[in-house]
């Protein structure tokens, strides 16, 4: 996916050819769920939100500037509902299954952050190293496009990639420096 063809989509998308929401949506959709799960770390509330988020960026495609760049409109929008969400779910009232199990029936479900790297970097880095990780690690966006969605300089986003990967190197050779 390159930032034109993106952009040559949502224009088709504005002018009603609604066949265009399908590559929008597959070129989007791994780096906006990502931004939503590192708010939320529940992949059902993340899969929940991801989907209100491209319905509220159709609703307001009008608003969208396309000079703009759309993943980080998107982004934006989503990362939006996700707080809102997060700070509905505080209000929650929590129940631990491990100690309450019994009363709804036992369901002994693994912790999400436990799989795997992403589990791994998901407990070692903050929100914003983790988000830098997945936007270039997995959805495959360039430093450059990732400092524009998270309007952060590239310099920063190439020092704060970097350290990640170190601290997740070292966290994968036992905590041991590596050697050059």
């Amino acid at each position: 996916m390159t930032k034109d063809m993106l952009a040559r989509a949502v224009r088709k998308f504005k002018r009603g050819d609604k066949s265009a929401f399908d590559y929008i949506y597959d070129n989007t959709y791994k780096v906006v769920y990502l931004v939503v799960f590192s708010i939320l770390r529940s992949k059902e509330r993340a899969e929940d939100v991801t989907q209100d988020a491209y319905v509220k960026a159709v609703q307001h495609l009008d608003e969208y500037e396309d000079d703009t760049h759309f993943v980080a409109w998107l982004t934006t929008i989503a990362k939006r509902l996700a707080i809102n969400a997060y700070n509905r779910s505080k209000r929650d009232v929590l129940t631990d299954f491990a100690d309450d199990g019994h009363q709804y029936g036992e369901c002994n479900m693994p912790d999400e952050d436990s799989f795997g790297l992403l589990g791994t970097a998901r407990q070692l880095l903050d929100d914003t190293d983790y988000q830098i990780l997945i936007m270039y690690a997995v959805a495959g966006y360039n430093r450059r496009e990732i400092g524009k969605i998270l309007d952060m300089p590239t310099s920063t986003v190439s020092h704060r990639y970097a350290k990640s990967i170190k601290k997740l190197k070292q966290y994968l050779n036992g905590g041991q420096n590596e050697q050059a």
